[in-house]
């Protein structure tokens, strides 16, 4: 796909020319972005790089709770949609678990270059890479993060799950404030699905995730922008921006579900991002307006 000749919106048009993109797909659609400084001081968060308290004593973690992000100085700075509204989260639940992986490794907990067996890890198929190497190939954890990302695999995606806990990355959801975004299901598990046990999750949530990371308010956060920065499965969406593009992101799909979320730098600024879009009578064309709001948010904050 050659890049599209496109007009940028004025800021005041922004928000009214992505409505008209996504409105007419159908289903259920929500954004969520924000424009950013293109600066990126360090901002770390005691909350997440502390380490625990002990399991038997009683504290009250309400004071340290890391409020909700909206940087809305200026309407012009946003466009939100529907942002509360709850999604099947896909493959975006990925970065939560990434997240996790590297507040742990910062506890001292895991060692991000240990080479682990994930022979006993039942292969799930859907894509991704473990599934076709040797069993008995050891992966580093750094090496495992890189594929469920990178590459979106679902069987990395689960050793790690359940390395880490989804019970622990939960708590650590919630230390965040996001109350809506919550892991429940393996990958591929679409019997738990059936039961309407999902992962799930909304546009603010993963906008302010990735504010953090752009933020360097995570621990890992200069890491985690490389492994989306080295995205492997959205040529398409790509293909919308100039190669002048910086563009960090993490792309989610179900059958009737497409999402895109992440970080776009450009000469003139950056942004975060989030775009969901679920129960679409036509994937491929809801693929084509994720890709479409993306380049008019670089138009209009980045190019």
């Amino acid at each position: 796909m050659s890049t599209p000749n496109l007009t940028p919106p004025t800021d005041n048009a922004l928000t009214t020319a992505i409505a008209a993109l996504l409105t007419p797909l159908g289903g259920r659609t929500a954004i969520a972005a924000h424009r950013t400084p293109t600066a990126t001081p360090p901002r770390a968060l005691p909350l997440l790089s502390q380490r625990p308290p002990d399991d038997d004593a009683d504290h009250d973690h309400d004071h340290d709770r890391t409020p909700a992000i909206h940087g809305r100085e200026h309407d012009s700075d946003t466009v939100l949609l529907r942002e509360h509204d709850i999604f099947p989260a896909a493959s975006l639940s990925k970065i939560c678990i990434a997240i996790e992986l590297f507040r742990r490794a910062s506890l001292g907990q895991f060692d991000l270059d240990e080479r682990l067996d994930t022979s006993t890890e039942p292969r799930v198929g859907g894509g991704g890479v473990l599934d076709y190497l040797h069993p008995d190939t050891r992966l580093t954890l750094n090496d495992l993060c890189f594929l469920m990302l990178g590459v979106s695999d679902n069987t990395a995606a689960n050793f790690l799950l359940d390395l880490l806990g989804i019970g622990e990355i939960n708590e650590t959801l919630s230390r965040l404030n996001l109350e809506h975004t919550r892991l429940a299901r393996h990958f591929m598990d679409w019997e738990a699905r059936a039961n309407h046990r999902d992962n799930l999750t909304t546009a603010a949530d993963i906008a302010t995730l990735l504010l953090l990371i752009r933020g360097n308010a995570l621990p890992g956060a200069r890491r985690l922008r490389d492994l989306l920065a080295a995205q492997q499965c959205a040529d398409d969406i790509a293909a919308w921006l100039p190669e002048s593009a910086q563009l960090a992101h993490k792309t989610g799909s179900l059958e009737d579900t497409f999402h895109d979320a992440g970080i776009l730098t450009g000469p003139s600024g950056a942004c975060v991002f989030c775009v969901l879009t679920t129960d679409q009578p036509n994937p491929p064309a809801a693929r084509t307006a994720v890709g479409h709001t993306i380049r008019l948010l670089w138009d209009a904050w980045c190019a």
